[in-house]
């Protein structure tokens, strides 16, 4: 499925994840976007998928209190996260550091798993092993 905000989501059923991807400029309003969609997959809401999203061609142009919007989002479905992961690969450094902030917060506020890496197999390795 595209999205008119510059990402696409397909769903792998042979590894069991939800592919994410985004281009361009990330704000959280895009990212809300994107996870009102996830949530209307019942390969993620039921299935209990994974996420593999690739942030290589994109920027994020938020700051630390849009993370804390975001984790607060995921808060309100932390039973949806709980026990899941999502890998994020990111190339920009303003979007790792971005990143990392986010990775820690989420955990510890939902269960959900996140983690960081700079090359798209050593993340889909990841969600695999």
């Amino acid at each position: 499925m595209e999205s008119k905000k510059g990402f696409s989501i397909n769903i792998d059923h042979e590894n069991r994840l939800i592919r994410y991807k985004h281009c361009g400029s990330i704000r959280k309003d895009d990212i809300g976007q994107a996870w009102r969609k996830f949530l209307e997959l019942k390969e993620f809401t039921h299935e209990k998928y994974d996420l593999l999203s690739d942030y290589r061609n994109a920027a994020f142009i938020m700051d630390s209190n849009d993370v804390k919007l975001i984790v607060g989002f995921l808060y309100n479905i932390k039973d949806i996260l709980k026990g899941k992961n999502q890998a994020l690969v990111v190339e920009d450094p303003k979007s790792t550091a971005i990143s990392l902030l986010f990775e820690d917060e989420v955990y510890h506020k939902t269960g959900f798993n996140v983690k960081i890496f700079s090359s798209y197999d050593q993340a889909f390795k990841w969600l695999r092993d």
